[in-house]
């Protein structure tokens, strides 16, 4: 986590300093595609400015989905993320007593449970316990 501030100063002190990775990229032209050179940035570039760090581990199924590509990519897509979060919250409507039934393989799909009833898995015992849900579909209060 980052404060907009902190963000803000890495931002504009960066101009002088600023710190590229180079990544061999497919780059689209009028001859379809072609390999080229193009420079990145990323989020822990900024690590090096802030006054203190800290670090998690966590269960990648669970904490991580990355959006690095466009969609029709291979991985790291929105796509791929959304189908992480779907699988992850089609857990918790097991854990909680729930059930799931599909009419696309469950692999492609998933249910999504809104914030508004659990953030991160908990207090879904009550709406879940012994319904039935069918894939894909959203849980709402």
């Amino acid at each position: 986590m980052f404060t907009v501030d902190f963000l803000n100063q890495v931002a504009n002190g960066l101009e002088n300093d600023s710190i590229y990775h180079l990544a061999e990229k497919k780059i689209p032209s009028i001859h379809g595609h072609t390999m080229g050179l193009k420079l990145e940035q990323f989020i822990f570039d900024a690590f090096p400015y802030a006054p203190s760090t800290s670090l998690f581990e966590v269960l990648r199924e669970e904490e991580f989905a990355p959006v690095k590509n466009a969609n029709g990519s291979n991985f790291d897509t929105p796509d791929s993320a959304k189908l992480l979060v779907l699988r992850l919250h089609s857990r918790w409507v097991v854990a909680a007593g729930g059930f799931l039934t599909h009419s696309v393989p469950l692999y492609a799909t998933g249910v999504e449970v809104s914030p508004l009833c659990s953030y991160a898995g908990e207090n879904l015992e009550a709406i879940c316990r012994g319904r039935t849900f069918h894939a894909p579909c959203e849980i709402t209060f």
